[in-house]
């Protein structure tokens, strides 16, 4: 049966790349061309987010470097007990909207240090799998189509980024509690 489902894996995704272009071909569009047309408007659009990219790395990378980060995680820390919420939890809960890679970082940080099985762990895998990086995707998205002002995007990012680390926590101690 695994054999089964390995050969389907593999054939998958080109059997339905197989399938749009003999649709398309069958409407008459001009598959290659058309191709070519999007892959044109995909680099473009790349070319044109660079700049924003730049910028959300770089203030990633002085928040980080000048410490405020640290700082900023070691006083909310203060209020929260480390039995409650681990310090490396804090920290991936304040890079997580910043950037993704930054965040899978601090992940494979804490997987090392208590074990992909451990408390810990189990948190920093549901948040990183029930937040999103807003200051990056406001940066990244907006930029590409030109938006100036994001109104109540960053309000509304960051609401559902710390209802889904409140919710990650409560279920990590509720799932730790059966155990």
């Amino acid at each position: 049966m695994r054999e089964y489902i390995e050969l389907i894996n593999s054939w998958v995704i080109p059997m339905v790349f197989l399938l749009i272009v003999a649709y398309a071909y069958s409407r008459r569009v001009k598959v290659y061309e058309v191709f070519v047309e999007g892959a044109k408007e995909g680099f473009n659009v790349a070319v044109m987010i660079i700049p924003y990219l730049v910028v959300i790395l770089c203030s990633i990378a002085i928040f980080r470097a000048s410490g405020a980060m640290d700082l900023l995680a070691r006083g909310i820390g203060y209020f929260l007990p480390p039995s409650v919420v681990p310090p490396d939890i804090i920290l991936l809960s304040l890079v997580k909207p910043l950037s993704g890679s930054a965040a899978r970082g601090v992940m494979l940080d804490i997987f090392s240090r208590y074990g992909v099985d451990s408390m810990p762990g189990f948190m920093a895998s549901v948040i990183q799998g029930s937040t999103e990086t807003t200051f990056y995707v406001i940066a990244v998205y907006f930029g590409s189509i030109g938006v100036k002002n994001p109104r109540h995007t960053i309000a509304a990012g960051l609401t559902g980024e710390f209802t889904g680390i409140v919710v990650s926590i409560i279920l990590a101690h509720l799932y730790f509690a059966g155990k």
